[in-house]
This record gives structure tokens, sequence and C-alpha cells, in this order.
């Protein structure tokens, strides 16, 4: 098969189908966004973030902003340490080049990409499940799990807000399916346009492998090599996550067919994939920031209860599916059911192997188990038919059981997810809404802070600075800030005003901090009174935003 014959096996109704279930993604992942816009304050803005994972969201927005402001090296603005180099991102270069030359802002920038992948990505995996269904009937109802199915983590919140809450000795872990944006398709489409293109080029990687290794075509795998090539660039994790699955379907399809040639093909991939992994590495090691980041950056995969949970019935049905297959012995007679065996065994060995960022291997896991699951289900089909056959008549057609049936057992995540969105923004919680100064006090920063000196904030207000404007902060981000710990405990001494006047100035200038950025929350949060200080100007005042100087 090549992938032309693919695509042409694909009815233009079918494609039809696609084009309505693209269009009711396109708006289920955008109205709490809208309703969020609509619905601020007067005299406040909708600063572009939702529930889940703000604070990455913002370090999104600050790769458009320095973009925008002709920085096509990505630093990291999140701290204080002086920078000299910074990071080649294609993705984000690219977006933010869009953002620049229609003037558009970071949030703006960044929720038109996710819309406009959102087709691609329908597109690509339509093309994936179409490989392993023949049958029109099991393609639409594989994208319908695909595309809207979660685990059963949004029953247990309030449980595991108190039966894990968290200590000193223990991190609270949350369930998964409502906080990994990347654990499962639709909340990888409600979060970032990274996590989209991500996934999208995961499919097509596999697809591509997948024919060059069944149908020995050695062009495809070139193709696939060009897209690890750009991939790894922006997503360098899912290098050994990719090649470790199609390393277990290669020595199966060597051993079946006898084919040794195979292993061309396999490593023409590698070989192409390969510059931009050595570029990660080589970046870490010389680079202090980014080897420090590196280092931070540390994704654990949450214990198995909280991923069993996360996954819900999808999990119970890959099992049920991986039995089916067992029995009526095909899982080795047929490459495809062995693929998605492989898939699914290999990335729950990633999933907790020795690799510090071994929860980003959760992206892509879903698909396996709805295949399996839907393969469960296909068998399970005939036999209620002929055992139940009342159940079997009263569930057939009946789309509104049918639908919620599927939304208690496999999407009340996927509604939860959205409704908690939609409450915050009613709430019109602080996070989520910035006053109108805010834009105006980051403007004159970037005209009067010419040294581009470290910006002295909160927690609160340094998550949000750089992704408006285009200088550092002294601490935000639990990943981003260097020394973090360490910072945290200087910035709440400074914040609770223990430090005398002369602790305070060597404070400021052992981290060349020339600016304090103040509102009315730091305010009320802290003891610290910035107007009683002499060794501070003030030199911005705008309704609940301050700017300070310091004189020394």
């Amino acid at each position: 098969m090549t992938l032309k014959e693919l695509v042409n096996s694909i009815s233009k109704k079918e494609w039809r189908w696609v084009i309505l279930l693209t269009i009711v993604l396109i708006l289920l992942t955008n109205l709490p966004y809208l309703y969020a816009a609509l619905n601020a304050p007067t005299g406040y803005f909708w600063d572009g973030i939702h529930a889940i994972t703000p604070g990455d969201s913002l370090v999104y927005f600050s790769y458009l902003t320095q973009v925008k402001a002709e920085h096509w090296l990505l630093q990291d603005n999140y701290t204080s340490e002086p920078q000299s180099g910074g990071l080649l991102n294609l993705f984000w270069l690219f977006l933010g080049l869009i953002g620049k030359i229609f003037n558009l802002s970071p949030i703006i920038t960044f929720h038109l990409a996710r819309i406009f992948l959102i087709p691609l990505f329908i597109f690509v995996l339509y093309l994936l499940v179409s490989y392993f269904w023949a049958k029109v009937f099991w393609r639409k109802i594989a994208m319908i799990f695909l595309c809207f199915s979660s685990g059963i983590g949004a029953y247990f919140v309030d449980w595991f807000d108190k039966l894990f809450p968290a200590t000193k000795s223990f991190a609270y872990k949350w369930l998964m399916d409502i906080w990994i944006p990347d654990s499962n398709i639709f909340l990888s489409l409600y979060q970032s346009p990274h996590f989209i293109f991500s996934l999208t080029l995961l499919i097509l990687f596999f697809l591509l492998m997948i024919l060059s290794l069944n149908y020995e075509n050695l062009k495809y795998s070139f193709y696939a090599g060009l897209l690890g090539f750009f991939w790894f660039n922006f997503h360098p994790f899912y290098f050994p996550y990719v090649f470790f699955i199609m390393f277990i379907y290669l020595i199966f399809l060597v051993f079946k067919k006898r084919k040794y040639t195979l292993f061309i093909n396999y490593f023409l991939a590698l070989f192409l994939s390969l510059p931009f992994i050595i570029y990660h590495y080589y970046k870490i090691k010389t680079d202090f920031a980014i080897g420090g980041r590196a280092i931070q950056n540390v994704t654990r995969t949450p214990d198995f209860l909280f991923v069993s949970l996360g996954f819900g019935f999808l999990l119970v049905g890959a099992v049920l599916g991986i039995m089916v297959l067992i029995y009526k012995r095909k899982l080795l007679k047929d490459e495809k059911y062995f693929f998605i065996f492989a898939w699914l065994v290999a990335g729950f060995l990633l999933v907790y192997s020795p690799i510090f960022f071994q929860a980003r291997f959760l992206q892509g896991l879903q698909i396996p188990m709805v295949f399996l699951t839907l393969i469960f289900l296909e068998w399970l089909g005939p036999i209620l038919q002929q055992r139940c056959q009342k159940f079997f008549n009263l569930l057939k057609g009946n789309y509104v059981i049918l639908g919620f049936f599927f939304l208690v057992f496999f999407g009340f995540s996927t509604f939860f997810n959205l409704v908690r969105d939609v409450y915050y923004y009613e709430k019109r919680l602080p996070y989520f809404y910035l006053p109108n100064e805010y834009l105006q006090a980051t403007s004159w920063l970037q005209n009067n802070n010419q040294n581009r000196s470290p910006i002295l904030a909160s927690e609160f207000n340094g998550n949000l600075i750089p992704a408006f404007l285009d200088q550092q902060v002294f601490f935000a981000h639990s990943i981003e800030t260097l020394n973090y710990n360490p910072k945290r405990q200087e910035l709440a001494d400074f914040f609770n005003d223990n430090y005398s006047a002369e602790q305070t100035v060597a404070f400021l200038q052992k981290y060349n901090l020339n600016y304090l950025f103040f509102s009315e929350t730091d305010r009320q949060a802290s003891r610290f009174k910035p107007e009683e200080k002499k060794y501070l100007e003030k030199v911005f005042s705008q309704g609940q935003l301050e700017i300070y100087k310091l004189k020394i």
C-alpha cells in the first residue's frame, strides 16, 4: 500500500464527516476561550491562559514575544542570569514570525495557531485510523473515541484532595487527565499548538515508518527522517520514544519476513533525525542556562494509580482487546495488530523507565488504547446481539443513550475540564484577567530599561511579565528559573521585609535588579512598602501598578 492509495480509500462522504468533526472540535476547544475574552471585566483583559498548566502557556507566550522583538534564538526570560546564547526552536520561530508580520499579540498568535493546526491533525489522524480500520463505521467510532475520550479522574477530584493533601514531605500528584495536557488528544488540542503539531508529526512518523517497513519502501523512511529532523528540534523528548517502539516492530517484521534489509529503512530515518538531537545535547553541555534548565526539567510519571484513573476505561478496554487478540490468535499473525500492541507495551515501559522526562512518553498512548478497546467492542458486539438481543437493539441506533454512556464512561473528564474553565472565567479569578495597565507598564519597561537588567517582581507577576515583555525577571517558574529554591527564599525575605536597607541593596545589586514591578496584589499580600524605601524611586504609576527604580 502507498500513502496515495490510503488517501484514495477514503470516500468524499467520509471526508465531509471528518470536516464536520473538525468544526465541532474547533468550536469546543475555543468556546471557553471566547467566553473568557468576552467576560473580561471593564478595564481588564484575558491573559490567554486556562486552568491546565497556566505557567507553561505563559512560557510559550514569552517565546512568541521574543521572536516578535527580533530575537531568533530563544532565551530563558524567567531567570536573572546573563545569557549570551539561546536556543533555535523552529516551531516557535515560525509562529513568532507570523505574529510579527501581522502584528499579532502572543495570545492571538498562540490560539490562532491552535485553530489552524487542528484540521491538519485530524486529517493525519484519519489517515492512521483508515490504515487500521477498513470499515467506515469503525473509522468513525475510532475518531469519536480518539477526539473526545479521557479518563475518569474527574470523578475522584474531591476524594483525592482529602486523601492525598500536599505536605512538606509529600508533593500532591494530581489526577493525570485533568492536568497533563498531552495525556489525551482533546487536552492537546485545547492546550497548545506545539502539542497539536507534535502529535501530528508522531502519528505521521509512525504511519510512514509502517508503510516503509511493511511494504519495503525506502522513500517513506526518508520522509519520516525529514519529519524527525524538524520534530526533534522543538520536541527532542520523543526521539527515544518513536525509535524504541519502531525497533520492536522492526524486529518482529524481520523475524516474520526474514527481510534483514529492513534495518536500512530503520537506520535511514534514525540517521536523518539525529542532527537536532546532537544540537540539543551540545547546547545542554555548553550553555549553562540551557543545561541548568534541563536539570530542573524533571517530568516524572505519576504513580500508576493516577495514570490508570487518568486513562480510565480505555486502559481496561486495552487489556480486554489484547486478550481478544490472543484468544483469536491474531496478535502475532497480523502486523497491524502487533504494532498496536508494541506501541502500548513499549510506551508503558518508557513511561516508567529511568528517564527524567518519562512523563513525556504519555503522549500518544491513548491511540493504541482506543484501537484495542474497539477491537474488544467489535468482538463483543455480535455476542451481545446473540445473547442479549433486547439490550443490543435498545442501544443500536439510539444515539442519545450511546452518547450518555460515552460521556459517563469515557468523556466525563473532557466535560469537566471545559466546565471548570468556564466556571473560573465566570468567577473572573485574578490569574486569568489582568488590568489594562499591564500592557502600559511592560511597554514602559521596554522603552526605559535599555540595559535589559532583570526585573524584580512577585512570583505571580514574574510569571506574567515575560509573556508581554522581552526582558528577564528574577524569579517566576519552577523549571525556567535557575536555582529556583534559593531564589524563592530570597524573594520571600524581600517581600516580607526581612532585610535591612543595606541587605536589600546588596540583594538587588547581587542580581543586577534595577527595577521593581509592584502591584496592588503585592501590596495586600506582603509587608514590603516600596514608597517608604529611600533607595527606591517611583518611576511609573498607573492604576494598580507601580514601577520603582533602584537609586544607587
